[in-house]
């Protein structure tokens, strides 16, 4: 287990607003049954664990059903109405645009449908900004980017300025030479819930592994 960095300087935005559109059936990822509670739970109660200072979830589709399914945790919820519209970027936006009342330094974004992060991740990224390694931080699993992305606070108006349905990764890509790639070695900064079938390979291998 890598040394324990302070969190408590950032934020972390927990994305929760989509529609589950690739899973299918009508059927909300974020709510499936996952280690003793919900998918969206257990990566809420992740980011906790790791010692985010501040953590917003931003709701949009099934509001109501994420707010109860959180019940009990210490975070703040944001409502995006414009969930539909250029879904994911609009959702971080909301959670940044909220943050920029805090003096988080930066903050972690986090898609919900990923319940098998560990907490060592985030303490990883952490390090690297709080090491002066570079304003954003990423894991990096072989040659892909995963997440969660560790955002600077300088870089949030860039973000906020990005159009409509336009990826934050869209500013990754553009300015590579200011994102530190911290490599991993586990493949869950990669995976999530978006299928069917990529649920039920979660299922397996957290029933194999413990979540930490």
């Amino acid at each position: 287990m890598p040394h324990s960095a302070p969190l408590s300087p950032f934020a972390a935005v927990i994305l929760a607003a989509g529609l589950s559109s690739r899973y299918g059936g009508g059927i909300n990822k974020l709510l499936l049954p996952f280690g003793g509670s919900t998918v969206i739970r257990c990566v809420t109660q992740t980011v906790l664990r790791a010692g985010v200072g501040q953590v917003v979830v931003v709701t949009g589709h099934a509001r109501e059903q994420i707010e109860e399914a959180l019940n009990g945790l210490d975070v703040r919820f944001v409502y995006n109405p414009r969930y539909q519209q250029g879904e994911m970027s609009s959702s971080i936006k909301a959670g940044l645009d909220w943050l920029r009342q805090t003096s988080a330094s930066g903050a972690f974004i986090v898609p919900g449908d990923q319940p098998l992060l560990p907490t060592w991740v985030f303490q990883r990224l952490g390090e690297a900004l709080l090491n002066g390694c570079s304003d954003i931080a990423a894991p990096r699993y072989g040659t892909q980017r995963g997440h969660p992305v560790l955002l600077g606070r300088a870089w949030w108006p860039a973000v906020q300025r990005l159009a409509d349905g336009v990826p934050m990764r869209a500013l990754l890509h553009a300015h590579p030479q200011s994102v530190a790639h911290i490599l991993v070695n586990t493949d869950a900064v990669l995976l999530d819930v978006d299928t069917p079938e990529a649920y039920q390979q979660a299922l397996a291998r957290a029933a194999h592994r413990p979540l930490r």
